[in-house]
C-alpha cells in the first residue's frame, strides 16, 4: 500500500463541537507520506486482525503505521513477534521490566517480556487508520 498522491486540504479546520461557517478555500495540498511518516526507511504498514486492542481504538481491519526506529516507551503500542506470531500490544514498564498488555472485555492480560519467551519488537505504532463506522 503506497500513499504517493498529494490530496487537497481545506484551510478551515473542522469543528468537532458546534458548526462554524464553511469555507471553500484550499490551503494547499497535503502529502500523506510527509504528514504521517517521519522515517520512511524504517516505516511499514500492517493490517490488524482481532479485537484485543479495541480499548486502544485499534479495531479488526485497521491499518497501522509502524516505525522501527523508535524506542519503546512506557505505554507504547508496538508490533511484536511474540513466540513466532505477529501481535500488536501496549507495552507497560514497571521497575526495570516491560510487559505486554491486551484488554479483552473487563480482563487485562499482562505478559512479561523476557529472553525466554522469544519476543522481538518490530516497531512502534505511530498512527492507526480505520474507517469511521456507519
Amino acid at each position: 500500500m503506497k500513499i504517493n498522491e498529494k490530496l487537497p486540504i481545506i484551510l478551515q479546520k473542522v469543528c468537532a463541537g458546534f458548526p462554524s461557517p464553511a469555507t471553500d478555500y484550499l490551503e494547499d495540498e497535503i502529502n500523506l507520506n510527509e504528514e504521517l511518516i517521519s522515517n520512511k526507511a524504517s516505516t511499514f504498514l500492517i493490517r490488524v486482525s482481532g479485537h484485543s486492542m479495541v480499548q486502544e481504538n485499534i479495531y479488526d481491519g485497521d491499518v497501522l503505521i509502524v516505525d522501527r526506529s523508535l524506542n519503546i516507551q512506557n505505554r507504547s503500542v508496538a508490533v511484536l513477534n511474540y513466540q513466532g506470531q505477529l501481535v500488536v500490544k501496549k507495552i507497560l514498564k514497571r521497575n526495570n521490566s516491560f510487559f505486554l498488555i491486551s484488554n479483552l472485555g473487563d480482563q487485562s492480560n499482562f505478559i512479561e517480556i523476557t529472553e525466554d519467551n522469544e519476543t522481538e519488537v518490530w516497531g512502534i505504532v505511530t498512527y492507526v487508520i480505520h474507517k469511521v463506522k456507519k
